[in-house]
């Protein structure tokens, strides 16, 4: 086994020599699993925040209670009903859990600026506050505002698993197109827990 470790290294280029043993590793905590004896993992229930209930941003002026949202029948998340008002993916992660917590809120309206038209401003350090039924906060910091064309939508950026805490705060951004009444681009917002 040595031998064919060496061996592999070689071929490699990572190394001319056995590696030393490794001393055996400590357990690493992993959300949602614990340590059974030293031996084995085992997962238990994770703790679960409360529902999200409203959001704040402070730095584009937001404040904002929250719609649940779900898919449609091709798997697109649907948009918030109000302008005004900005929608939290509800089969998705709760704020504060493992993994990516995404809001939803329309960029503008026929009557002027919805909820997330200043989105695309926010800047990297900047707070979200999401208020969550049992009356308790979530705080996240913006990390990194992107916009994409609709058509390249970073799926597994925005929905795709982290082991810490996220936020996807995602609007519309981009040229609008008249004849199909849709902006070109998504803007997103990506944010970790602070």
């Amino acid at each position: 086994m040595r031998r064919a470790l060496a061996v592999a290294l070689l071929v490699t280029g990572c190394g001319t020599a056995d590696p030393p043993p490794a001393p055996p590793a400590a357990p690493v905590p992993v959300p949602g699993w614990s340590a059974v004896q030293g031996q084995t993992a085992i997962v238990s229930p994770p703790v679960r925040h409360a529902e999200p209930v409203a959001v704040s941003v402070p730095a584009i002026d937001v404040r904002s209670k929250l719609e649940r949202l779900a898919l449609d029948a091709h798997g697109v998340m649907i948009a918030p009903i109000e302008p005004a008002v900005a929608g939290w993916y509800a089969a998705g992660v709760r704020p504060g859990d493992p993994g990516p917590a995404v809001i939803a809120g329309h960029l503008d309206s026929r009557t002027g600026p919805a909820v997330f038209a200043d989105l695309g401003k926010l800047r990297r350090g900047d707070a979200i506050h999401i208020e969550l039924a049992d009356g308790t906060r979530v705080r996240f910091l913006i990390d990194d505002v992107r916009a994409y064309p609709k058509d390249e939508f970073p799926t597994e950026a925005v929905y795709g698993p982290t082991h810490d805490a996220q936020l996807r705060l995602i609007t519309c951004g981009g040229t609008f197109d008249q004849a199909r009444r849709h902006y070109a681009d998504n803007v997103i917002a990506f944010a970790s827990l602070g």
